[in-house]
């Protein structure tokens, strides 16, 4: 994709325009208590799980028309830079905990709606089904649950012995790949790529088929520091493809993605030297291509959504300059639209198309991906 060929949208709606449409949510609302007022879960389930899920969305909305509101303050001079983030991520944290009920609620209706044979029972296949879960992917991590004790050890020990994190190490250490030092086992993580709360059904259909079996190994984590896992959760980097055109990738590198977040810890070092800087593995044992590009897609749409430090630069240069440009079809097309749209922006077809090419990181609805990725 030329460069010339980006297009980065900008809101264009008025004070006037968003202040109508806010009394036009705030109206839809009322009416909406009112009905939910006189209308009781024990007597009427599925109605009023139907009127809670049409109110979830509604308030949903009045939090993103609120977003456009700071983008205007913003811009108008009125919000300091401090202030427009602080009230920005307060909206998001908002419009994740409303999607996380929103999805409760539709799962728990389908579910009756099934045993009442209203609805086919949901299938990894069926068109669309798996679209909410993306609230789920898009949550931000510092709310996000943690793996249980007993998934931890199921997945460390054989993520110990796939990248032969010991190798070379001094007694009760551990390598760490992306600070490329040894550190004591107790300070070493085994970090998702894909957060583990996704079921495996859910990453067959997002990834395709196969990819369900693979969400909790070696493939899906990376053996690294606890600061390095906190900022890779947190979105101040990602991992690229040092050469893009090799293939299978085996040479990564780190890319910062929040300047103001250039003098981090990342162990023993701060984030800024490690910047461009290639990783590290003690063998050829690399995790999922992928699933490493699910990280660089939410990455660059969260930072976008929570206008995180020169996230303009990196939004524009990350995707021109195509970091993925091996052939390698990572996501259905669907959910690459889902989840530019669950940033909260008002142009998630641009948004999807600046992040992946039809025919290149995504595939059709009906394709499954059988390589290694």
């Amino acid at each position: 994709m030329a460069s010339q060929d980006i297009v980065i949208p900008v809101r264009k709606s008025s004070k006037a325009a968003l202040e109508q449409t806010r009394l036009q949510l705030r109206t839809s609302r009322s009416d909406l208590k009112r009905k939910l007022s006189t209308t009781f879960f024990e007597m009427s389930p599925l109605e009023y799980r139907k009127l809670r899920i049409e109110d979830l969305g509604l308030e949903m909305e009045q939090h993103r028309l609120h977003k456009s509101w700071l983008d205007i303050e913003h811009r108008e001079k009125n919000l300091t830079d401090n202030d427009y983030r602080k009230d920005q991520r307060s909206a998001n944290q908002r419009i994740s905990s409303l999607g996380d009920e929103l999805w409760k609620h539709k799962q728990s209706l389908r579910q009756e709606q099934e045993k009442r044979g209203e609805m086919p029972t949901l299938g990894p296949d069926s068109k669309g089904a798996f679209v909410n879960t993306l609230l789920a992917l898009y949550k931000d991590p510092l709310v996000s649950a943690k793996c249980s004790s007993e998934e931890q050890p199921a997945m460390r020990n054989p993520a110990l012995v796939v990248y032969e994190s010991a190798k070379g190490a001094p007694k009760g250490k551990l390598w760490c790949p992306i600070s490329q030092d040894y550190f004591d086992e107790q300070w070493m993580k085994t970090a998702h790529i894909v957060p583990h709360r996704i079921t495996p059904s859910v990453v067959d259909y997002i990834f395709g088929l196969g990819s369900g079996s693979r969400l909790n190994t070696a493939d899906n984590c990376l053996m690294i520091h606890s600061t390095v896992e906190h900022q890779f959760d947190n979105g101040t980097f990602v991992l690229l493809p040092f050469d893009p055109n090799e293939s299978p990738i085996k040479s990564w590198k780190v890319q910062m993605t929040n300047i103001g977040a250039k003098n981090v810890d990342m162990g023993r070092m701060k984030l800024a030297a490690l910047d461009g800087k290639c990783l590290s593995f003690k063998n050829d044992n690399r995790p999922a291509a992928g699933f490493l590009y699910y990280h660089f897609v939410v990455t660059l749409l969260r930072n976008k959504r929570d206008r995180q430090p020169g996230w303009e630069k990196y939004w524009v240069e990350l995707p021109t300059g195509k970091p993925f440009a091996t052939p390698g079809r990572y996501f259905r097309q669907s959910m690459l639209l889902t989840l530019a749209k669950s940033a909260g922006d008002l142009y998630p077809e641009e948004e999807a198309r600046l992040l992946g090419e039809v025919g290149n990181e995504t595939f059709e609805e009906a394709e499954r991906l059988d390589e290694e990725a």
